[in-house]
């Protein structure tokens, strides 16, 4: 699989461009600022439907305009193209769309058109916290296992509601607090066994 073209409007410092990419190596050279990382950044985009760098959406959008697009035409095999397009729009849901068709969840997206990223950035994984090293591997593992995808995004989403309780200045209520952590527990020996199986193969 290989991405022949790509076309960007107001992304990041990136105000209108379309390129047409190799099915082998392609190379971008110019001077900084000029927009090289932030063009990888849209193929990344078009793969995780986020940032690279973690920021919000509302930051990918050129300053000043009111909304991005970034559209990319992928060759999966010889036959097979696929046209995806991924638009943001300020306090709107974010749009997806494959062949035309809206994605009813952007996780099942992910994987479709995998990608691998290395960075400067990547020292962090040896030399960081064990967060990094997390991110990683559920960066690789999401992308050939929905269910740990999924299992992933309904743990943060329950640790992010238990954390919220725990900070109210009423005492939360204990049959709440026992179904969120129960919720966690069997997401939590989901995630902790493909990291496992992971780590070996590694």
């Amino acid at each position: 699989m290989y991405i022949e073209k790509i076309s960007i409007l107001n992304f990041k410092n990136i105000a209108e461009a379309t390129l047409e990419f190799s099915s082998r190596v392609n190379c971008f050279l110019g001077r900084n600022g000029m927009g090289k990382s932030n063009l990888l950044e849209a193929i990344y985009f078009l793969s995780f439907v986020r940032s690279f760098g973690q920021m919000p959406d509302s930051a990918l959008i050129r300053h000043g305009q009111e909304m991005l697009l970034v559209q990319g035409v992928y060759h999966k095999n010889s036959d097979v193209v696929e046209n995806l397009s991924c638009g943001i729009v300020p306090g709107k849901r974010k749009t997806l769309k494959r062949n035309g068709k809206e994605y009813e969840k952007l996780s099942e997206h992910i994987g479709q058109f995998p990608i691998v990223v290395v960075s400067p950035q990547d020292s962090r994984i040896v030399s960081g916290s064990g967060e990094e090293r997390r991110k990683l591997m559920d960066m690789v593992i999401s992308q050939n296992d929905i269910p740990y995808l999924e299992a992933v995004m309904r743990y943060n989403k329950a640790l992010q509601q238990r954390n919220a309780l725990l900070k109210q200045e009423t005492e939360p209520d204990a049959r709440v607090m026992d179904v969120l952590e129960e919720m966690m527990s069997l997401d939590a020996e989901l995630i902790y066994n493909r990291r496992k199986a992971f780590v070996e193969e590694f």
